[in-house]
């Protein structure tokens, strides 16, 4: 047997070993899609690493879960850098209108955020869509 011969076989085994594992990768994806679609319940929520990140200088007063007909999402109540008006604050950090975040490979559902200036603070909802 010549060395590429062996060359070829090596190759060949190693495209196959690389392409079932990234199908068996794609299927593990595709059945926790399907999963979290069928069976989320209305309690469902998005995972903390998909809020959006705090800016320093703004405080977290309170964070809680609300739920009605529809669903529940997280609901943040954030305070204002000091002179920092809650609309700032809102365009700081990229929710001056509501957002809506794509499926990731860890959480694949779509993700709504947004946010309301109330009471000189600024209240930020996040939840599945």
């Amino acid at each position: 047997m010549t060395s590429r011969t062996a060359l070829r076989r090596r190759t060949k085994r190693t495209l196959v070993a690389v392409s079932v594992t990234l199908g068996l990768l794609s299927c593990l994806w595709v059945l926790s899609f399907l999963w979290l679609q069928v069976f989320k319940t209305e309690g469902s929520l998005p995972p903390k690493s998909r809020m959006p990140e705090v800016p320093s200088g703004a405080t977290v007063a309170d964070e809680s879960m609300e739920c009605a007909s529809g669903g529940c999402w997280r609901t943040i109540t954030l305070v204002p850098a000091s002179g920092q008006s809650p609309e700032d604050l809102a365009r700081e950090m990229g929710l001056s209108e509501d957002l809506t975040l794509p499926p990731t490979v860890f959480d694949p559902a779509t993700v709504y955020v947004g946010a309301n200036p109330r009471e000189g603070k600024l209240i930020v909802h996040v939840g599945y869509q």
